[in-house]
């Protein structure tokens, strides 16, 4: 217990000699004080010191002016003394800072002031594609239109209407660093018809990286320009498409797995246009000798406004339909010479072929063939077709019963033969549809032709026809022609064992 008081009797008499050798000891710190401000503000503040001091601000953009120069701790003796301080911009942030300012008497320290500096006040500014300063934000049609946003802190867009389309999908930049951005409209079928304005009230809203902070930026546009158009198939498929003659079936046929999906119901559509304005033009397409040529507005193929359907008329033979919408500022350019705008010749084949043009096909409504949906057995009919174009030659009935007797044939057919082409020789490629009339049978001998024109039967070794497979692989006659004008019937006789099985009657491309 005697240890203990003398310790503690050391222990204030060490105070005591401490407090004797700091004459500060006992001074009185003035109240600490807050002072809000802004960056670029020079607030003042009035201390009274009863000892030597020493003033320090913790905060880079809080400095204490000494005469002339800006300092981060000034000293001074005992009295009343007022200081001014420099509030800069400097690391300035989107919430409030703080600097603290430190007085120092002797050994002692304390915060006399906290100085809150308000936070920067978000700016973002948007510019459109020309580089001009823009209030709000211009989206595109048919492509994006580009603008630009410069902010003042790290930002991305947070918000904005379903219906509209970023280009990248995202729009995020650096603190004062522009960033180009792109954006249209989502079509529907209507609301791209009319131009949105800002008082519309939609907007994208961008937001700071702490989101913090937000500024929403109105959205406008113009509408379509009479030059777009906007065309949805309501079965969402415009190629494809087969139609029974009598039109009361519809099938869509899948360009790859050939399988067809059958259709119910109208082919309907949702154009959008400006103002509601555009033009539908109708064609068929013949393949007369297996060369396809364009007819412009068919009677048999009719677009109702009201219903906004597409109607065709029933036939009798297989046809072809091609349906195109224009806007009004394509339409006025093409309507002197529809087909010679739209359509060009293709010579990839060997021979020119009416071929719709590039450019023109986003235009397509709908192209479609109409055709008997009964299903012909394996050996019915003939197929032909061309030896340069692969376009189909359709064999009709041919019902002279005094030739078909002079060949012993009992079901006959009769095609046209094709045109001349310069430099080229083409021919027709004729699959008789007979049964075991195939390579391996052609081979044994089983399977046999005869070919008679003007008297004559020909013979393969003219270079004139031969048997072979076609393109499908399957066994069929290829038929070039006689070297000279072909104007007289080509009468071929399919036989198997000797039997005459069809006969094919080939015209002149002239009759």
């Amino acid at each position: 217990m005697k240890t203990n008081i003398i310790t503690l009797l050391l222990g204030v008499a060490t105070l005591f000699v401490a407090c004797e050798s700091d004459p500060a000891a006992k001074a009185k710190f003035p109240e600490p004080k807050t002072i809000e401000c802004e960056a670029g503000d020079n607030p003042s503040i009035t201390l009274t010191m009863e000892y030597d001091w020493r003033l320090s601000s913790d905060a880079l953009w809080c400095k204490i002016y000494n005469l002339t120069e800006q300092v981060q701790d000034i000293a001074g003796t005992a009295g009343k003394h007022t200081f001014t301080l420099a509030i800069s911009d400097e690391s300035q942030a989107l919430t409030d800072s703080e600097a603290h300012l430190t007085l120092r008497m002797g050994e002692r320290s304390q915060v006399v002031a906290t100085i809150v500096r308000k936070a920067e006040s978000a700016e973002l500014r948007i510019f459109d594609s020309e580089g001009n300063p823009s209030e709000a934000i211009k989206i595109g049609s048919k492509e994006y239109l580009q603008f630009s946003i410069e902010a003042n802190f790290r930002f991305a867009a947070t918000s904005f209407p379903e219906w509209v389309d970023i280009e990248g999908d995202a729009i995020s930049g650096g603190a004062n660093k522009r960033t180009t951005a792109g954006a249209r409209i989502v079509a529907d079928g209507s609301r791209e018809r009319y131009p949105i304005t800002a008082e519309d009230g939609h907007a994208i809203t961008f937001s700071s990286e702490d989101g913090s902070k937000s500024i929403a930026v109105p959205i406008i546009f113009d509408g379509m320009s009479d030059r777009e158009i906007t065309i949805i198939n309501e079965a969402g498929a415009t190629f494809g498409w087969e139609i029974s003659l009598d039109s009361t079936e519809k099938r869509i046929v899948d360009d790859f797995s050939g399988e067809a999906t059958p259709y119910e119901g109208e082919i309907s559509y949702s154009i959008a246009a400006r103002e509601d304005k555009f033009e539908v033009v109708c064609f068929e397409m013949q393949v007369v000798c297996g060369i396809p040529t364009y007819l412009v507005s068919p009677e048999w193929i009719e677009f109702d406004r009201t219903t906004m359907t597409i109607n065709i008329e029933p036939a009798t033979e297989s046809r072809y339909g091609l349906v195109m919408a224009f806007p009004t500022g394509i339409y006025e350019e093409i309507k002197g010479d529809i087909k010679g705008s739209l359509f060009e010749m293709d010579y990839a084949s060997g021979i020119g072929i009416e071929t719709l043009k590039a450019d023109y096909a986003p235009y397509t409504m709908l192209e479609f063939v109409q055709k008997d949906f009964s299903e012909a057995g394996a050996y019915e009919g003939m197929y032909i077709y061309h030896s340069l174009t692969a376009y189909e030659i359709p064999a009709k009935a041919y019902t002279d019963e005094e030739i078909m007797a002079e060949y012993g044939a009992t079901t006959a057919y009769t095609c046209p033969f094709v045109g001349a082409v310069e430099g080229k020789r083409p021919g027709i490629i004729i699959d008789p549809r007979i049964e075991e009339w195939t390579t391996a049978t052609q081979e044994s001998g089983r399977a046999t032709a005869e070919l008679h024109y003007k008297g004559r039967q020909l013979k393969i070794s003219e270079n004139e026809y031969y048997m072979g497979e076609n393109k499908d692989e399957v066994m069929a006659i290829h038929l070039w022609g006689p070297n000279d004008d072909f104007d007289e019937e080509v009468y071929i006789i399919f036989k198997l064992d000797g039997k005459a099985e069809k006969l094919l009657v080939v015209t002149p491309p002239t009759k």
